[in-house]
């Protein structure tokens, strides 16, 4: 979607307006669909992709972009009607968003507390609503869902082998560009607002800082690498965690990263030169192959950032909670502890080995921990400690990192970690 906005040449307040209504309607999509069957005369009436999707653009204007009058979302989509689909869906269109607007309190009702009212208002597949409810409750679960469909705020992660918190801090306002610092981490920040392209500013362009939520921020300091030592990340791009394991240890360390994908591992490249990473060599390869892992030597560190169902940051990515289902969780399940086999091989004796995922389903956490640990004895669990992270309350009674839900006081993405050592 960037690349299509870049290319359209719009102007920044267009563009971060179109981002905005494509994301909004992804976030809200179910909820929008019911509140136009609401309206309509025949609750059954089919209607073309065409008109829906004009009405779900409209709809998400009215409730949600208090900068946007209603007349004007009303006209604006039955100039699009018209112009696109002809003069009857043009006159459909206008009838039923007048009819929105009028009645806007009884067909867009606020949810009750039960599973199948919260999956339907904040537009989440009733399976996940459920299962948040056993796990959590009715309260923690309509927080995540909530959190789930806010808006993102860009946050970035002062690159220390290339600047100071004060100095970001200091270009950023000559941008015109406030920023908020985030409790407990010097150097994590939130840019509240910015119009435009973040990669097209100079002290991007200069690598003074990466792009990185401050709940994947906390993953790389819990692999506690020093200076001198071999590390591997196993699953690298695009190398967000790469780069901050390389300014924990000034660039002094030996680190391998690896990537399945060369276009992905392309993308890592840039970033990592960019951020003035010197330490690390780019391996393309499969890590779930042990051979291939063993081909690449001992390690003292190593990362397992592995792919998963990404249900932990689901407001970044709002389509894979439409395209996710049950047994997706056992597939990404059985990759992992594949991963998790493969690159475990090569941590040499008295070695860590840090696994993460920004998720938080059982299968995809402490079954994969536990089936791991089960089949090899040589290895045991680590415990991270609380002091270790900046906020309290995200350690479980097993010593994992788990942000999901998150603290109201400072909302976070979903992600989870778990140390072990090899004996």
């Amino acid at each position: 979607m960037s690349d299509r906005l870049r290319g359209a040449n719009l102007k920044p307040e267009d563009r971060a307006l179109a981002t905005e209504m494509v994301y909004g309607v992804l976030r809200w999509h179910d909820r929008l669909d019911a509140l136009v069957n609401r309206c309509l005369d025949r609750p059954q009436r089919k209607l073309s992709h065409g008109v829906r999707q004009i009405l779900r653009m409209a709809i998400y204007q009215i409730l949600f972009l208090n900068r946007v009058p209603d007349h004007a979302a009303v006209d604006q989509a039955v100039v699009q009607a018209r112009s696109r689909l002809g003069e009857r869906p043009g006159s459909f269109v206008n009838a039923l968003l007048r009819n929105v607007i009028r009645r806007r309190d009884s067909v867009d009702p606020s949810p009750q507390s039960d599973p199948a009212s919260l999956a339907a208002y904040y537009s989440h597949p009733l399976w996940m609503v459920e299962r948040w409810v056993s796990e959590f409750g009715i309260d923690a679960t309509t927080r995540i869902l909530s959190h789930n469909n806010s808006r993102v705020q860009v946050a970035l992660r002062v690159n220390t082998l290339k600047s100071t918190r004060e100095e970001v801090v200091r270009l950023l306002d000559s941008d015109g560009l406030a920023t908020r610092m985030v409790e407990g981490m010097p150097h994590a920040m939130i840019l509240p607002s910015i119009r435009g392209e973040i990669a097209s500013l100079d002290c991007y362009q200069q690598g003074l800082f990466a792009v990185q939520e401050p709940a994947s921020q906390m993953i790389a300091p819990l692999l506690r690498a020093r200076p001198g030592e071999r590390i591997l990340d196993a699953c690298a791009a695009p190398g967000g965690k790469t780069a901050h394991l390389a300014a924990l240890v000034e660039n002094k360390a030996r680190m391998v990263a690896v990537d399945s994908s060369t276009p992905r591992l392309k993308e890592t490249r840039s970033n990592l030169e960019r951020l003035g990473v010197l330490c690390a060599e780019l391996v393309s390869g499969d890590s779930t192959d042990t051979r291939f892992i063993l081909g690449l030597g001992r390690f003292d560190r190593v990362l397992v950032d592995a792919p998963c169902s990404n249900l932990g940051v689901l407001r970044h990515n709002p389509e894979v909670k439409y395209r996710t289902r049950p047994e997706h969780l056992k597939e990404f399940a059985d990759r992992q502890l594949r991963l998790l086999r493969s690159a475990a091989a090569a941590l040499r004796p008295g070695g860590t080995l840090l696994y993460s995922v920004c998720t938080a389903t059982r299968e995809e956490t402490t079954e994969v921990i536990d089936s791991f640990l089960a089949d090899h004895p040589d290895f045991t669990e680590d415990p991270i400690e609380p002091t270790e992270l900046p906020v309290t309350g995200l350690i479980e009674r097993r010593g994992f990192l788990c942000t999901f839900p998150s603290p109201d006081e400072e909302p976070l993405d979903g992600f989870f970690a778990a140390r072990i050592r090899r004996k």
